[in-house]
């Protein structure tokens, strides 16, 4: 008994040896600086813990999938050792991966701006930064992250409240957002602003449709705009078509959005809308739909259903000079079905 004992503990320990660890974040070869985040996967069984460290220190311990930690890097030039120690079988036995970062020259420049992607796609498994190709005016970047997770973000629902909003268009759209906001999740905030040939400020709380009538012209971009935040938000606009009072012509108003972490997306009731819609909320990564009265909640649910499913894509912008910044997120291996385009860098 104490002999098959024995065996057994060493066949447990032959197979966690087998073991492969694998690093999701950096990848070799990066550039590593400021905050980031150190992932493995691993196909070891009964996994007790994982250590990270960076040059020999610890720098952090994961104990359940994903075994992910975070770690400032910080804005050395030097090149970075980081390992992963897997500990399996009530710690007796370990493996452990590594990768090296590159180092930078005193002649590179080091830009510090962290790039957000919004990205949607259609795939039957989880994608990792592996999946993706991201060019900005055509330089390759690293990919640092990819977020399944949607974080905290800002909901600006922005409503058209002309006079051609009456017929029960304008009280539709009120009554779909104060329904709908059952989506947000904690940690988001929302707003209201209200606009005919006048933007109104944003409220926190949505008032009832009854309180509101419609009334005026329409101020489309001037609305838009004065939304535009650098914190993440979603601007969801509900308009039944055109703009016919806007101080903001179609350029200064999409730079004041595309600069930002601003992503459009925007409900149409009727037939026809301004193109500055469709410009933005494709720079932006969101998208225009079309509804009546009757089935504006149901596209407002499935923005909102549609914004909580996301990915984001984050990366550091290196080798392009300032001005407008053209993304392109390219895969072989999943389907993108959208994502941002690009972005304002003054």
């Amino acid at each position: 008994m104490h002999r098959l004992g024995i065996s057994l503990i060493l066949l447990a320990l032959a197979t966690a040896a087998n073991a492969r660890v694998t690093f999701v974040a950096p990848l070799p070869g990066s550039q590593l600086f400021g905050p980031q985040s150190i992932e493995v996967t691993t196909d070891a069984k009964a996994v007790d813990r994982v250590d990270f460290s960076v040059d020999g220190v610890l720098a952090g311990v994961a104990r359940k999938p994903p075994y992910r930690v975070a770690f400032d890097f910080g804005d050395t030039l030097s090149a970075r050792t980081i390992a992963a120690k897997v500990w399996t079988n009530g710690f007796t036995v370990s493996e452990t991966a590594s990768v090296t970062s590159a180092a930078m020259t005193a002649n590179e420049t080091l830009d510090v701006d962290l790039v957000e992607v919004p990205l949607r796609v259609r795939s039957s498994r989880a994608i990792k930064a592996a999946d993706l190709r991201v060019r900005e005016n055509g330089v390759a970047q690293t990919v640092r992250e990819v977020r399944q997770e949607r974080p905290p973000a800002h909901f600006a629902f922005v409503v058209d409240r002309s006079l051609s909003m009456g017929g029960g268009k304008l009280d539709a759209a009120v009554a779909a957002i104060r329904t709908e906001l059952r989506q947000l999740r904690p940690g988001d905030t929302s707003s209201l602003v209200l606009f005919n040939h006048q933007v109104s400020k944003p409220v926190p709380l949505i008032p009832h449709p009854s309180s509101i009538m419609p009334s005026g012209g329409t101020s489309l971009r001037d609305a838009m705009a004065s939304v535009a935040s650098k914190q993440r938000t979603y601007a969801i606009v509900i308009t039944d078509g055109g703009d016919r009072n806007s101080v903001l012509s179609d350029e200064e108003a999409l730079r004041r959005i595309s600069g930002t972490r601003t992503i459009v997306h925007a409900i149409v009731l009727g037939d026809s809308h301004a193109k500055f819609l469709d410009r933005a909320a494709e720079n932006t990564g969101g998208r225009v739909v079309r509804a009546s009265a009757s089935s504006l909640q149901k596209e407002v649910r499935r923005v909102l259903e549609d914004i909580n499913s996301r990915y984001l894509v984050v990366y550091q912008s290196q080798g392009t000079k300032r001005g407008w910044r053209r993304i392109e997120v390219k895969s072989s291996r999943v389907e993108i079905v959208a994502a941002r385009k690009g972005y304002f860098a003054e």
